[in-house]
């Protein structure tokens, strides 16, 4: 798998997970776990996804 798919798979999982928080009416340690595991996943994608455009600029030049 390209690190740009992995990227976007990552940072869409973290959206759904986002999404799940904002949307069901949950407490305590499950809304934490999943808004918890939302941030890891996005922040994760989202450095990869920087470092694959970091890459492919280097690739360039």
């Amino acid at each position: 798998m390209d690190n740009r798919n992995l990227g976007l798979v990552l940072v869409g999982t973290g959206t759904v997970f986002l999404i799940l928080t904002l949307t069901l009416h949950i407490t305590g340690l499950l809304y934490g776990f999943i808004l918890g595991s939302s941030i890891v996943l996005n922040v994760s994608g989202a450095g990869i996804l920087m470092k694959f455009i970091a890459d492919k600029k280097l690739a360039n030049l």
